[in-house]
């Protein structure tokens, strides 16, 4: 489990610049505004989604009518970066070990020298400024979510203590859906869509294979099987 963990949250890491990439690309002028990532999941933040699905073209339109940036990608995003940023606040006070604490107020009179209060608060300060922790403000990015969550399940070194089998289970079952909906929003899985038209031949129902790098395909799932791919289209 820990390998299939750790694969998936690898896999994140390697598909987020990509989800970045499809957010930048460029059409017409004033979509989408300047900016990457970033810019607008803080943007989602300060507007309401609706006015910006608002701005995408009617596919009935004349012209252009793809957004260069596709909601649904700009969805995922935010989506993914919320899920796992949440999961790693919750996971992190469950396995993070507490950091010392200063030394006490009365420190002199339980015979501490200033050099061994100085050391305890100096280690004190150490262990809670340790990068390994979790931070709760600052750097709340999915790729760094990512990237703690992986250091977790790999057991890398740090102050904290092992996952259970169930905190394991949690965290494989979480990275393999931000995967899925990831893989999906760039159009990487092949997957079946049933259309309303049947078949002409045989009035069948007809399916379009598609995504997964390949061109689109309809699939008479009727008596003829008949099949249709791209070329014919471009052809009739």
């Amino acid at each position: 489990m820990t390998t299939t963990a750790a694969h998936h949250l690898a896999t994140i890491s390697i598909l987020w610049p990509h989800l970045d990439d499809a957010l930048d690309q460029r059409g017409a002028a004033t979509w989408p505004p300047a900016g990457r990532m970033s810019d607008y999941l803080t943007a989602l933040d300060r507007a309401d989604a609706a006015d910006l699905r608002a701005l995408e073209r009617d596919p009935e339109q004349v012209g252009e009518t793809r957004a260069p940036l596709s909601i649904r990608i700009l969805d995922t995003a935010r989506l993914v970066e919320t899920t796992l940023v949440h999961l790693a606040d919750t996971l992190a006070p469950q396995i993070t070990r507490p950091a010392i604490s200063h030394a006490p107020q009365d420190w002199e009179a339980r015979g501490w020298t200033r050099v061994d209060r100085a050391l305890r608060n100096q280690c004190a300060d150490d262990e809670q400024a340790d990068p390994r922790r979790w931070r709760y403000v600052g750097l709340r990015t999915a790729e760094y979510a990512a990237s703690w969550l992986h250091a977790r399940v790999t057991g890398a070194e740090g102050p904290f203590r092992p996952l259970t089998a169930a905190q394991l289970l949690h965290v494989e079952q979480v990275a393999a859906g931000c995967v899925a909906r990831i893989e999906a929003a760039l159009d990487l899985t092949t997957r079946p869509i049933p259309t309303a038209r049947p078949c002409p031949t045989c009035s069948g129902e007809v399916t379009v294979m598609s995504g997964g790098g390949r061109d689109p395909e309809a699939r008479c799932g009727g008596d003829c099987g008949r099949v249709w791919t791209l070329a014919d289209t471009v052809a009739a």
